[in-house]
């Protein structure tokens, strides 16, 4: 693995080097394909659990270039899905000790690959979901639907079917009213789908 990891590696730096301004993970996935890497074949785009991985090799090999990287003095890489770019590097000592970089951690750990499954990977994107919509818009999608917190899945059904039939503009309603209330029951479906 580690062989197939420097090769990466090697492509990678090639790409990013042609791409001064950065790049977008989708894009270097795009590139990595187009060029024939194996490992980032389309056919792993189709799963959940294959997207996951493919992410997971990318910012793993990512990590592990920035880190050969500052350690030659070459260069430093800033690692985000939606802009990678390599930057110049800064010898500047700090007296401060060095901040600890929980998502480095994480993707260098190749065991972290391995150990997540397609339920994880499912879960993770729930989860994820459920944070981006928080708790403030649940509240005011609830508020729009006239509920309170707590209330379940089948109450809150139950309360758009009733206020769509009141409010649609096809039965005299404001189509501001309905899309507002379409808002909220979009935002609570994501919340309560899986309780």
């Amino acid at each position: 693995m580690n062989v197939a990891i420097e090769g990466i590696q090697i492509v990678l730096s090639d790409i990013l080097d042609a791409h001064p301004a950065g790049i977008t993970e989708y894009e270097l996935l795009k590139k990595l394909a187009d060029l024939g890497v194996g490992l980032f074949d389309e056919e792993y785009f189709r799963s959940p659990l294959g997207l996951f991985q493919r992410h997971f090799l990318l910012f793993h090999c990512l990590y592990g270039l920035r880190g050969k990287l500052r350690a030659a003095q070459r260069s430093d890489m800033e690692i985000h899905c939606l802009g990678i770019r390599q930057i110049p590097y800064r010898n500047t000592p700090s007296v401060h000790p060095a901040l600890h970089d929980p998502l480095a951690a994480y993707y260098l750990e190749l065991d972290n690959l391995t150990a997540t499954d397609e339920q994880e990977v499912l879960r993770l994107l729930n989860d994820f979901w459920k944070r981006f919509a928080g708790e403030d818009q649940r509240d005011e999608a609830l508020t729009v639907m006239g509920l309170t917190h707590p209330t379940g899945h089948s109450e809150i059904r139950q309360q758009y079917r009733r206020l769509a039939m009141q409010c649609h503009p096809d039965r005299g309603g404001e189509l501001a009213q309905f899309q507002k209330l379409e808002w909220a029951m979009g935002i609570l479906r994501v919340l309560y789908r899986s309780n």
